[in-house]
């Protein structure tokens, strides 16, 4: 009894800390970030990655969600439209732990499939691990800050990603809770926590608005424990009930409305670092683009002298083409290209303009150990007055090439012991190179090809704009001959495809160029495409690299500080290379 009501002192006194933090300075952003981070840290390891799983086949049988486990007996709450009961699923744990689960009730009404769309899973055997803590939804109110931690399907991660938001309706029409918190397939069943890093809903659907994210409230969770621990689908809701309880923090429950526009709350810096980000404005096949990009100073290297009368730019390379310029006071001013990574997709500018500002790059520091803190905000100055205020959302991932890889636009397949093209696309790199179907590939870039894959691991290497060299040979059956023929050709990029879902409805779209990187972090920011290429700061200032592409629409990625400083660096030594070499 004495350890309860020191415990429950401890609480009180915790909660009335952030309580005050909060309100005295109405958008404290130490605090926020404080509380988001103390969230995280309590709440993190209890999100769980979800398959549905063949046991005797040991095989996938479903896409991923996501869940959370809130009992020590292995209870995990999820969604309906993902849980069918009493098949099996494969629990995946943050820290690596895999269990398997059993799905038990749901409730998916008669007259409407997707509402409330709750349903419930356990553990089967023997469970110790994390589980949360079950929050009140009831008690929910506009702008209270909330936390989202799931598994996004596009990133295909063993970690969650963190998304930081408000709640916008407690209580819409159709009985869930409306959040800022931004969320895709992948992400349905995970949980959304409050500040306090107790489950409050389970996400269910979305609308095309990054800012329509509909949750179910966990107290229907709590009204229908008992029936929901039975193998079924009620059409109806159960007439069984518990009792959902009384909220013991209802007090103490905070809104901050600065969160409705957060950029407001950062105004004087993103003022200053506003000067770092601007406009570049190229040519691609002869469609004038415009990207931002980072501008950088030499100031205080050793080196500073040489530059003097220089400026340099980091940008997005595949979204820099010909005739490249900064774009000032509505003059273009000319920039050479000097540099470009394909490989993190950077390129670096080179401009006779003289700029007293820019991110000192004597100051940057390529360890990135620190930036890990999740739920820290980040600001994407995107020129002027405006901005996107996000949150880290990952610890630094690789993501392979699959949507940035090079598209040749043929099928290949084994015929009589020759890898044959077997279908050509129309309009494709390979119709327009003259590739042909029955076509019989001998060699790609020098590399003989006597395998399917063979051909695909050849193909893999290069990326859209890479030109290759096909060598074929071609049966003539009119001179009962076999041609032998070397082609060339332009890989282009990957079509984009759009199943007409939501998440794939966003404002702007995703990257053409967004994989294929061995180091990015992941952020919530709501960037278009070209809204990339221009610099990502903390809250204090610090540069923590540049973003590169818009993802998904959870999603935006930031190529980290070491890598632009490498790139950089390239350009340091290539320059006094080339000075010493002119002084011999």
């Amino acid at each position: 009894m004495k350890k309860h009501k020191l415990n429950t002192l401890l609480v009180a006194i915790f909660f009335i800390t952030i309580h005050n933090v909060l309100y005295a300075q109405k958008f404290d952003r130490a605090g926020i970030e404080c509380t988001i981070h103390k969230a995280v840290n309590k709440a993190y390891n209890t999100s769980v990655r979800i398959w549905g799983f063949d046991i005797v086949k040991q095989m996938q049988t479903s896409g991923q969600f996501s869940g959370v486990v809130v009992s020590a007996e292995g209870h995990i709450l999820t969604a309906a439209h993902v849980n069918v009961p009493g098949n099996t699923y494969k629990v995946m744990f943050a820290d690596g732990t895999e269990y398997f689960a059993k799905g038990l009730g749901e409730i998916e009404l008669a007259g409407n499939r997707t509402i409330p769309d709750v349903a419930m899973m356990k553990i089967m055997g023997k469970f110790k691990g994390p589980y949360a803590e079950m929050g009140w939804s009831y008690s929910l109110k506009k702008d209270e800050p909330c936390i989202s931690i799931a598994y996004p399907e596009s990133l295909n991660q063993p970690l969650p990603t963190v998304r930081f938001g408000r709640i916008a309706d407690p209580n819409n029409k159709y009985g869930f809770v409306q959040s800022t918190c931004i969320m895709e397939p992948g992400d349905s069943g995970g949980p959304l926590f409050d500040y306090f890093g107790r489950v409050i809903g389970l996400h269910s659907a979305i609308d095309v608005s990054e800012s329509d994210n509909f949750e179910i409230p966990v107290d229907l969770y709590r009204k229908y424990w008992t029936a929901l621990n039975k193998e079924e689908t009620y059409k109806e809701y159960p007439q069984l009930k518990d009792t959902i309880g009384i909220d013991p923090l209802i007090g103490k429950i905070i809104t901050v409305p600065g969160l409705q526009k957060p950029e407001k709350n950062f105004t004087a810096l993103i003022s200053r670092l506003n000067t770092y980000s601007l406009p570049v404005q190229s040519n691609i096949n002869d469609i004038v683009q415009t990207v931002f990009g980072t501008l950088f100073s030499l100031k205080g290297s050793t080196f500073d002298k040489k530059f003097d009368n220089r400026s340099i730019l980091v940008s997005k390379s595949s979204m820099v083409g010909e005739d490249p310029g900064v774009v000032w006071k509505g003059k273009k001013i000319e920039a050479r290209v000097i540099l470009r990574d394909k490989e993190t997709d950077l390129i670096l500018l080179e401009m006779d303009w003289k700029r007293n500002s820019g991110i000192e790059v004597a100051e940057l520091s390529p360890d990135t150990s620190d930036f890990e803190q999740l739920g820290k905000f980040l600001i994407s100055p995107l020129g002027g007055d405006t901005s996107k205020i996000s949150v880290l959302g990952s610890r630094e991932i690789s993501l392979p090439k699959l949507a940035s890889s090079a598209y040749l636009g043929t099928e290949v397949g084994m015929k009589q012991g020759w890898v044959t093209l077997t279908d050509i696309k129309q309009s494709s790199p390979a119709a327009e190179a003259g590739l042909k179907q029955g076509d019989q590939v001998l060699n790609l870039n020098g590399i003989n090809i006597e395998t399917s894959d063979d051909f695909s691991n050849a193909l893999k290497k290069y990326w859209p704009g890479d030109e290759i060299k096909i060598k074929v040979m071609r049966p003539d059956s009119l001179r009962s001959v076999d041609i032998t023929l070397i082609k060339e050709v332009v890989l282009g990029s990957r079509p984009q495809r759009n199943n007409g879902h939501p998440a794939e409805m966003f404002a702007g779209g995703k990257s053409s160029r967004r994989d294929g990187f061995a180091g990015v972090f992941v952020h919530d920011a709501v960037l278009r495409p070209e809204q990339c290429g221009g610099p990502v700061f903390d809250a204090t200032g610090r540069f923590y690299g540049i973003n590169i592409a818009r993802y998904s629409r959870t999603a935006s990625l930031i190529i980290p500080s070491q890598s632009v400083l490498r790139l950089i660096d390239r350009y340091i030594q290539s320059e006094l290379s080339a000075s010493m070499l002119s002084k011999q």
